[in-house]
C-alpha cells in the first residue's frame, strides 16, 4: 500500500491543527502538493506527507 491518501480532516488530526490552518499552509505553498481524488475530494499522499516531516523534524533539529 505505497500510495494511501490521507484526507484533509486527517491531516489536519495528525499534525493537531484546525482544518483552516491546514488549508492556510496548503495556500501559502507550505505543504507537498495535494492529490485530487474525485470532482470535490482531495487528499495528499502519506509518503509525501511523512518525506515532509522527515524534513522538517531535520531542519527544526539542525537549527536547535
Amino acid at each position: 500500500m505505497k500510495n494511501l491518501i490521507i484526507r484533509p480532516r486527517e491531516l489536519a488530526e495528525k499534525l493537531s491543527i484546525s482544518i483552516a490552518t491546514l488549508y492556510r499552509m496548503k495556500k501559502a505553498g507550505e505543504l507537498p502538493p495535494q492529490v485530487k481524488i474525485h470532482e470535490r475530494a482531495v487528499g495528499w499522499k502519506v509518503s509525501d506527507i511523512e518525506e515532509w516531516l522527515d524534513e522538517r523534524t531535520e531542519k527544526e533539529t539542525c537549527s536547535g
